[in-house]
């Protein structure tokens, strides 16, 4: 039975030691395709590759190797791309809140975010960021402190005067670096006199402007008037203005604006920009919630507007207000005004329309909105697990001053992809919910909050499927010799000891190879434009392994055939073929399937590869596909033991169909393991120990300790207590001696029963008795194991089979199979039957003797104008048959001829033979006629009175030149002394 797969099974070996890491919050085993490290062909060594995503939380994430009971952990190296200076992996996020400055506002601020975690208030020391401008004109550094819980800091740098001076647009470029908190509550230290740029992280640039933009916005009233109002929030005791703009062609003499506010606003003046053209009267009414206030501007003389304006619009009157303190109360809020303009020739349709403006007053002087995200890479695993990923989201703003306060009310939120990425209702966190259908890099947010408006970019990685399932055997065998137990029924009685130890084999079950499994899947983004071009995690030819996340999700088609123990192993059960599939949680589709195969071919255990451990060192190194891959490898230590050294033994085994597992995969209860040394009282069982086997070396020994190991079925299933072990292998402890020749073997070679026995938890330690080999990998005891070839053979028959339940294909197929046996039969019962009749029918006369001959055909050649009713005399002499072959006789006419032959000198006698006349001309005719042989009795009776008589009908010429020509009558004396005799004759 085969299985066709897609990928070859995998064949490295590697120490079967556990790496994980501690305290990294999301982080993945990846593998590369094709690329298998040199750490993993190796007995004694382990190499896995590590992925951490999520920025590094305040403790630092530790990774550790064990193999029971050893164990070792180091810390995880800062990123690659960090500074060298910096003490501890802080992830930084830097923010350049002004995109340009003036000399009336020549303060540049950066926000500086750790990213990762909510930093409570505690003794921990958290760094100082040091922002470093670099101008053509010189440098400037300034620091701030990271401050709890946001875990961020604004660094507010003034650039000097000087900068400003040369008249126009220069540019300057800002970097950070990150360095230790200064001794003393939040301080930072001097800034540093060595250069800082080349180990400096970039922030951006700034542009430095000679003169200040300014900043208002323009909302027209109707079609000849225009409002211009600041676009800056104002504090509470602000004076500020707005101004109103004519058109060329406004014509009215009279203009009258009606402006209505509420309480904590004033209008205080109403100013025209040229008082020789226009003049102002200001009027104020005070309510209960609003104050209204009339201004009518009125037309100086009949002077029209100055030529000196601007043809479309021109400056004409100026509104001044107030906002009274205490207004907004510590929070920024929004004051509406109302303007309402009326004047001669307006439009009918504006004169009851009205413009609401709000101006936003706040205590504080608000520079900038900014979002703050935990992370800016968002793995989207929602489509393996059902479950939604999300990204917490803090929005701040950033005051003048570098002052940092959170907004939680009045926020807005858009997500420019929500195929990719999408945003909560509250814009406190961005969310994947596993419907999303790709992912992309730089996927935008917006947020907004009051005039302030914030963008947050996003990186999305989502899973390339189908998931490629890995299985280290996809054919899984019946492994000769070796039972487990399998489940028993009742208890045996007491009584019944005796019994059950003769049937404790047929209580055991066949045991089928097992497999390690394993779920990979690519992450990729997708273009923003809708190119077809992905962008891949890691590279291209990375895999993620998901196996901690699909497992709960994955199962064997066919549970009888194979299961699943844990997600991550694989149990062959009985013959058959299935597959591995993994459904989503979120809908029926399969996203990932592998096809697997158990056979009832058998397989041998030919060798135990045994490499023993006495500690574990670990290294771990930095890759640079992505700054978080993190490289750890181990090794297992097995210099030579010290007395009461503890020593584990790292077990593989190796089949006959050219596979290798670690012992791991098998359950401990169906593992017999016995270890034996030569040297008595050398070894001693283990006390406490969590891996397969375990020893305690209990003396010095001398160097080149060889430890035998060997692997037995469980003790239910042993037959008779000198089993021989189904493979065994030898480690050594310390230095192995060096290679000499092979003495001769004694013809009959026995061992010795061991000197201590010792079994704990199943296993059996011994010491002495033993013979080594002297090798360092195990070896299968060949003649042996054809010695007890025919003791397995004996008990596989004694074990019975399981019945197994018939397929429904398997039941056609047989219904088939009994319709064409049914078939066949009935075949054959006919062909019996017709040859029965066929025998029972009597023969024709001359047929009963058989010793007769057989008939012979006769030619008759006439034309169908003759008349064939004459017979020839039965009583005429014949001619010999030496001459010729064919006697012929001739008779009168001439017309036809008959030819026939009476075997053994009887008569013949012939059917007569009418003539059939057509309309058409002559035509010849060929009949065949068949003379029978007279009975016996009629043959000898008519022999006794005349002799033989040939009938003869006569015919042409040609006809009996013909027929003759055909009996070999060629030469032409014959055929002339032929002819004369038959024309005698007739």
């Amino acid at each position: 039975m085969e299985v066709d797969c897609d990928q070859d099974p995998l064949n490295t070996i590697y120490l079967p030691a556990t790496l994980e890491l501690l305290d990294a919050p999301e982080h993945f085993r990846v593998q590369q395709v094709g690329h298998y490290p040199p750490a993993n062909s190796s007995l004694g060594s382990r190499s896995e590759t590590f992925l951490l995503l999520q920025p590094w939380p305040r403790v630092q994430p530790l990774l550790r190797a064990s193999y029971p009971p050893f164990a070792t952990q180091q810390v995880v190296p800062p990123r690659v791309t960090e500074p060298h200076q910096r003490p501890v992996p802080w992830d930084v996020r830097a923010v350049s809140v002004e995109a340009a400055v003036t000399p009336a506002e020549p303060h540049a601020r950066v926000l500086f975010h750790l990213k990762g975690q909510d930093w409570p208030p505690g003794p921990g020391s958290l760094p100082c960021a040091w922002l470093h401008a670099t101008h053509p004109a010189g440098t400037a550094h300034q620091a701030c402190h990271f401050q709890p819980s946001l875990g961020a800091c604004v660094v507010e740098l003034e650039f000097p005067s000087h900068w400003f001076s040369q008249g126009s647009t220069t540019r300057a470029e800002l970097a950070y670096t990150l360095e230790p908190a200064a001794e003393g509550p939040g301080g930072c230290g001097p800034s540093q006199e060595e250069d800082p740029r080349e180990q400096a992280l970039p922030v951006g640039g700034v542009e430095l402007r000679p003169a200040d933009p300014p900043q208002y916005q323009e909302v027209p009233l109707d079609e000849a008037v225009t409002l211009r109002v600041p676009d800056v929030p104002v504090r509470p005791g602000q004076l500020f203005s707005a101004t109103l703009l004519l058109r060329h062609n406004f014509t009215a003499s009279i203009l009258t604006l009606r402006i209505k506010v509420k309480k904590g606003l004033h209008v205080t003046a109403a100013r025209p920009v040229q008082p020789s053209l226009w003049t102002a009267k200001l009027d104020r009414f005070k309510g209960s919630k609003h104050h209204t206030t009339l201004i009518i501007c009125h037309r100086a003389g009949n002077t029209g507007l100055d030529s000196s304006s601007p043809p479309e619009l021109s400056e004409f009157l100026w509104v001044d207000f107030l906002v009274e303190n205490g207004t907004s109360g510590g929070v920024a809020v929004t004051r509406p005004v109302t303007w309402q303009l009326e004047y001669a020739g307006q439009a009918p349709e504006a004169e009851k329309d009205k413009m609401v403006w709000e101006i936003l007053v706040s205590e504080r002087d608000v520079r900038a909105l900014v979002p703050l995200a935990k992370a800016e890479e968002l793995v989207n695993t929602a489509p393996l697990t059902g479950e939604p990923r999300h990204v917490p989201i803090r929005l701040v703003t950033v005051d003048n001053g570098g002052a940092l306060v959170e907004v939680t009310e009045h926020i807005g939120c858009e997500s420019t992809n929500t195929q990719v990425l999408q945003v909560s209702e509250t814009c406190d966190a961005v969310f994947v919910s596993g419907k999303e259908s790709r992912g992309a890099q730089g996927v935008q947010v917006d947020f907004w909050w009051r005039r302030l408006r914030a963008s947050l970019q996003m990186t999305v990685w989502a899973p390339l499927l189908p998931l490629r399932i890995e299985l280290t055997d996809t054919t899984l065998e019946q492994v000769r010799g070796w039972r487990v137990p399998g489940p028993t029924e009742g208890m045996p009685e007491p009584e019944a000891a005796a019994e059950e130890a003769e049937r404790r084999p047929r209580s055991c079950r066949l045991q089928y190879q097992r497999a390690g499994v394993r779920f990979l899947v690519p992450f990729a983004a997708h273009p923003l434009d809708g190119g077809r071009r992905l962008t891949h995690l890691l590279g291209p030819d990375w895999l993620l392994d998901v196996t901690h996340l699909v497992a709960p999700h994955a199962r064997v088609q066919d549970p009888r055939v194979a299961s699943l123990e844990g997600g991550r192993i694989l149990v062959g059960r009985e013959p058959g073929v299935t597959s591995i599939e993994v459904r989503s949680p979120l809908s029926d589709s399969i996203l990932g399937e592998q096809a697997l195969a158990v056979t009832d071919d058998k397989v041998s255990v030919l060798e135990l590869q045994v490499q023993p451990v006495m500690g574990i060192s670990l290294a771990l190194s930095r890759g640079t596909a992505h700054p978080g891959e993190v490289t750890a490898t181990c090794w297992a230590q097995s210099a030579f033991p010290a007395p009461k050294q503890e020593v584990a033994l790292s077990l593989w085994l190796s089949f006959s169909d050219h596979t290798l597992v670690p012992a791991e995969l098998y359950n401990q209860h169906d593992l017999g393991l016995s270890v034996s040394a030569e040297e008595p009282g050398a070894i001693l069982p283990a006390k406490d120990q969590g891996a397969q086997l375990g020893v305690v070396v209990s003396g010095a020994g001398a160097e080149g300790l060889p430890l035998h190991v060997a692997l037995h079925p469980p003790e239910p299933c042993r037959r008779g207590r000198h089993r021989v072990p189904l493979a065994s292998g030898t480690a050594w402890l310390g230095l192995p001696p060096a290679p000499t020749p092979p003495p001769a073997l004694p013809s009959s070679p026995a061992r010795g029963p061991p000197a201590t026995e010792a079994s704990v938890g199943g296993k059996q330690w011994e010491a002495g008795g033993v013979g080594g080999s002297g090798v360092v990998k195990g070896k299968f005891e060949r003649a042996e194991a054809e010695a007890r070839e025919e003791e397995e053979e004996e008990e596989e028959e004694e074990m019975v089979p399981a019945p197994q339940r018939v397929t429904d294909l398997e039941l056609g197929m047989y219904a088939l199979l009994g319709i064409f046996c049914l078939a066949i039969l009935i075949f054959l019962v006919n062909g019996v039957v017709f040859v029965l009749r066929y025998q029972r029918k009597e023969p024709p006369d001359g047929a009963t003797d058989p010793a007769s001959p057989q008939p012979h055909n006769w030619v008759w050649l006439g034309t169908d104008q003759e008349e064939l009713s004459r017979q020839l005399d039965r009583q005429s002499p014949g001619l010999p048959q030496g001459e010729g072959g064919c006697p012929c006789e001739s008779g009168g006419g001439g017309e036809a001829l008959t030819v026939a032959q009476a075997p053994g000198g009887g008569t013949s006698s012939s059917s007569s033979t009418l003539a059939r006349k057509e309309a058409g001309g002559r035509r010849k005719r060929v009949e065949f006629v068949t003379f029978a042989p007279a009975p016996l009795a009629e043959l000898s009776q008519e022999s006794v009175g005349a002799p033989a008589v040939q009938s003869i009908l006569v015919a042409g010429e040609e006809d009996i030149r013909w027929v003759c020509e055909d009996m070999g009558l060629k030469d032409p004396e014959e055929l002339r002394s032929y002819m004369e005799r038959i024309r005698g004759s007739s």
